[in-house]
């Protein structure tokens, strides 16, 4: 995984009831919208897992990602991804949602949020089955920062994924 400038120093928590969500604001209406009004409803149906962060010396929401586990389509893959099972679809880890407060964008918190990820995509995939982490980028500036992270297209470039393989590559360096 590549990326430039210092990352800061970061404090994860899972998302409980008693943080107030509502002036969370990134720039983005749906990332904003599932953050302020769903996210507390999927975390604890525990259909998403739900983690914020802070910034060191701060109890505020800096930004957060929800992480889901879902099934794909084996056909949409590129290349050899396509040939990884007999059935039409295999299970993978969704990055579902990811946002950092609008202040603190371009602060390098996204990039920490995805080393975090990446790291526990790394350390469960194998464990659990999950070859993939995917994540559907929403506009073009979200799909760079994905490419510079070692994800790749596929799917007409509507998706993106980042293999397993890739993942613990990235936490051994």
């Amino acid at each position: 995984m590549t990326h430039q400038g210092e990352v800061p120093s970061v404090n994860f928590w899972s998302l409980s009831d008693k943080k107030d969500t509502s002036k969370f604001c990134c720039g983005e209406k749906a990332v904003n919208d599932f953050f302020r009004k769903d996210a507390w409803k999927f975390h604890k149906r525990t259909s998403h897992r739900v983690t914020c962060t802070s910034v060191a010396n701060s109890d505020g929401v800096a930004g957060f990602y929800s992480l889901a586990s879902v099934t794909e389509e084996i056909r949409k893959l590129p290349g050899n991804y396509a040939r990884l099972g007999q059935s039409g679809e295999f299970p993978c880890l969704q990055l579902a949602w990811m946002g950092v407060q609008r202040p603190l964008q371009k602060s390098n918190i996204g990039i920490a949020m995805l080393g975090k990820i990446v790291s526990t995509f790394a350390k469960v995939g194998e464990q659990i089955g999950l070859p993939h982490l995917i994540v559907f980028p929403i506009n073009e500036d979200v799909k760079r920062f994905y490419k510079k992270m070692d994800f790749e297209e596929y799917d007409g470039g509507t998706k993106m994924f980042l293999s397993l393989q890739i993942a613990r590559d990235a936490v051994r360096e």
